[in-house]
């Protein structure tokens, strides 16, 4: 059963961004992921879970034992693939990138995956890891691809029961604001902030508006007292 909240349903990221063009098997040794990224976060694993929870939004496929002629695609962005595999096997689908960038492919179970380019030079992940979900998905590994006129080959291993729901997201347009928070008081600093598809560093928050942040008797929240000068709620007033 599908638990995802109905507040998701209608969260809709459209893929944006221009194709890089570049020598490939050079820049796909090129690993774009920021800098300090060791996990997804939040926003880009509950958005992948929208795709499971809306009935349309899946799509079913046959993969094929390795590159054939009917080897089927799965690039439609904001799409829930049910990939039917060989049985007791790898197998194999294409996938085109919509924009270059960071891609997460999520699956339902935690088999491999190996991505070759159109050369048949394997890919090494910028990322991997479980994840935990409000939906089928359990893990995700994530590459950088470059290349938007070519093919990627995607084989995925053996899965129990020969079925495995695969949903492609690309980073760049899951991301979230997030703002230091040095005092504590779960209103950041909004002079000081990341942007990113990331687990945030300690200390960021979504909260923003702290016009002290290193005191945390200061915040939007606070309790205004008059007659001394300072404006503890950051309302812009020292009266109220």
């Amino acid at each position: 059963m599908r638990t995802l909240g109905s507040a998701l349903l209608g969260l809709t990221l459209a893929a944006c961004g221009p194709a890089m063009e570049g020598e490939e098997g050079v820049q796909e040794q090129e690993q774009t992921l920021e800098a300090g990224c060791t996990q997804l976060g939040s926003n880009i694993t509950n958005h992948a879970c929208t795709h499971d929870d809306i009935s349309g939004d899946h799509v079913s496929v046959t993969a094929t034992s390795g590159l054939t002629s009917a080897t089927p695609s799965i690039s439609t962005t904001h799409k829930y693939y049910d990939v039917t595999m060989p049985s007791g096997a790898a197998g194999t689908v294409k996938f085109r990138p919509s924009a270059a960038g960071s891609w997460a492919f999520y699956r339902s179970q935690n088999v491999s995956i190996t991505v070759k380019d159109s050369a048949g030079t394997t890919i090494n992940p910028a990322l991997s890891h479980a994840v935990s979900s409000s939906c089928s998905l359990v893990t995700a590994t994530l590459y950088d691809l470059t290349r938007t006129t070519t093919d990627y080959q995607v084989t995925f291993g053996a899965a129990s029961g020969n079925l495995l729901g695969v949903v492609p997201e690309r980073l760049e347009d899951n991301r979230v604001r997030y703002y230091q928070d040095a005092d504590g008081d779960a209103y950041g600093n909004s002079s000081v902030s990341v942007y990113t598809a990331c687990v945030p560093p300690a200390g960021y928050i979504l909260q923003r508006f702290d016009c002290n942040d290193a005191n945390a008797s200061i915040n939007p929240s606070a309790t205004e007292l008059t007659g001394n000068s300072v404006d503890e709620n950051c309302n812009g007033s020292l009266t109220n």
